[in-house]
Order: C-alpha cells, then structure tokens, then sequence
C-alpha cells in the first residue's frame, strides 16, 4: 500500500520536520519525509510505504490513521510556534500599547492559552482537538496541505479562540492599568489631607460590615460616613463605603481587626493606598466582637 500527502509551508518547515520526524519514530511510522523548496516555500513529501497484510486488507482505514497522526503533528507545530507568532503581531497593531509591555501581554495571553482562559480547564486540549478535526477534515478532501493558507482561510473558530485570549489579556492589563493610577491618586489624596483623627481601628463582621473605632474604643463609623451613603449601602456596597471612610478621616495610623479570608481586595487596596500607616492586630478583646 502506497499513498503520499503533501504538505506546504513558508515558516514551519523545521518544526513540521522535527515533529514528523519524532512521531515517525515513536509510533514506528512506515514513511519517508522529501522536501523541496519551491521560491520562498517549502513543499515536504510525506510517502507512506507499508507492505504488511493488514495495511493492505485495510487500505482506507490504515490511510485514515496515517492522516491522524499527521493532523496532530501540524496541530501541534501550530500550538507552538504559530500561535506566539499571531499574538506577537496582534499586540504589535494595537497603537497605544507600549512596546514594553508586548513582551509581558505576549506571556499573559500565552499563559492564558497554555494554562487555561479564566475558569476554563483544557483549553489548549480542546483547541488542540478543534484544530486536529479540522486539518482532517482538508486532508480527508485532498493530499495538499498547506499550513499558511489553511490559518488564513480555513481554521476562522480557531482563531477566534486565540483571538479572545488575547483581548481578554489586553483588557486585564488595561483594568490593571487603571487601577494602578487610581490608587496613585488616591494615596496623593490621602498625603495632602490633615487627618481627622490620628488613629482608627476597623472591624468587619463576616458579612463584610465595618465599624470603626477612635483610640479609645468609641464607636465612630457614622461620623465620618452621611446618613445617605449609610442608606444606600446595597448599591454601593459595605468594601467601597469603607475604602470611601478612611480616606475621609485619613488617620496616620490604621489598625485592622479582620479575620475573614473573603475581603483580600479592599485589604489590598487599604494596604496600597495607604501603605506603612496600615496594621494588622493579632487579636485582642475588640476582635472578638467580629
């Protein structure tokens, strides 16, 4: 049984070759590898020769298993190189992306197509699996592949995967962004206000209510907050009312008596806005009110 696919490349030539080679190997494939340069392409013969009985009873099957491994072999080389290629030049087109930030995008969409995009688990298995269908699907019509042509035309729902994580790491570096400068202007704020008391404790229950406390234990939370903010606390949320709180009465000292793993954010934010002021007390009779 005779049979040959050829397959066309302008830039995979020695990652095709090399993962042909490999698989060839591993799975003792009955194949020679030709290739030859047609201008700026490379057209690599894959010429498949087995002379065992089962190869011949089982002509059409055995083809089929030969264009699999194929198929995962070009799949594969388009997971590794290709892919980094495209997000390099999706990055390079967007005009208010500094250039020194391509190269630390370029890790965080990859991260996101290599280890999963947001909750996702499998990602880079099922576009490995959606890609592979799709070149069998070329290979089952013709023996011509071309890598280059097939990415422009053929693979769009691929694509439009590498594309979302890409856009979903641009968008977190943006949000990220603007956070950073958030937080500078308001740790500017803070600098330039004359505190309103020296020291404050916070308390949060584990429904995420604070109460805050002057040096002396006096409860003093509805004096830096108004009655108005109080009573739209559900729209605007007990963390933002907090944040909203210390920044009003800008003490020079901040003592946090919270225990509670689910408030890592505005703790975050506390700490980045405002810095060394903040400490975390490690128990004391105000913390076992909470």
């Amino acid at each position: 049984m005779e049979h040959s696919v050829q397959l066309g490349t302008q830039y995979y030539r020695e990652s095709i070759c090399a993962r042909l080679r490999e698989l060839r190997d591993q799975e003792e494939l009955p194949f020679q590898i030709i290739e030859h340069q047609q201008g700026k392409r490379w057209i690599i013969q894959c010429q498949f020769q087995d002379s065992s009985l089962e190869a011949t009873e089982n002509d059409g099957m055995v083809q089929k298993i030969h264009r699999y491994y194929l198929a995962n072999a070009l799949a594969e080389t388009i997971l590794l190189h290709w892919e980094k290629d495209h997000v390099a030049q999706m990055l390079k087109k967007r005009q208010y992306l500094k250039q020194e930030n391509w190269q630390m995008l370029l890790k965080k969409a990859l991260d996101y197509l290599n280890k999963g995009l947001g909750q996702v688990r499998g990602y880079r298995v099922n576009r490995k699996t959606s890609l592979v269908t799709q070149i069998l699907s070329c290979l089952d019509h013709s023996t011509v592949f071309d890598i280059e042509g097939f990415l422009r035309f053929r693979a769009q729902e691929y694509k439009n995967e590498v594309n979302k994580a890409v856009e979903f790491a641009i968008d977190e570096y943006v949000v990220e962004k603007e956070y950073l400068e958030f937080i500078e202007l308001l740790k500017h704020f803070v600098d330039s206000q004359k505190p309103r008391l020296e020291y404050l404790h916070v308390g949060m229950t584990s429904q995420g209510k604070f109460h805050l406390y002057n040096k002396d234990g006096v409860k003093v939370t509805h004096q830096f907050l108004e009655d108005y903010q109080l009573d739209n606390v559900n729209e605007l949320g007990y963390e933002d009312l907090l944040v909203s709180a210390l920044i009003a009465v800008a003490p020079r000292e901040i003592t946090l008596h919270i225990r509670y793993e689910g408030f890592k954010d505005t703790l975050e934010t506390i700490r980045n806005v405002f810095g060394n002021r903040v400490h975390d007390c490690k128990g004391c009779s105000l913390c076992e009110k909470f």
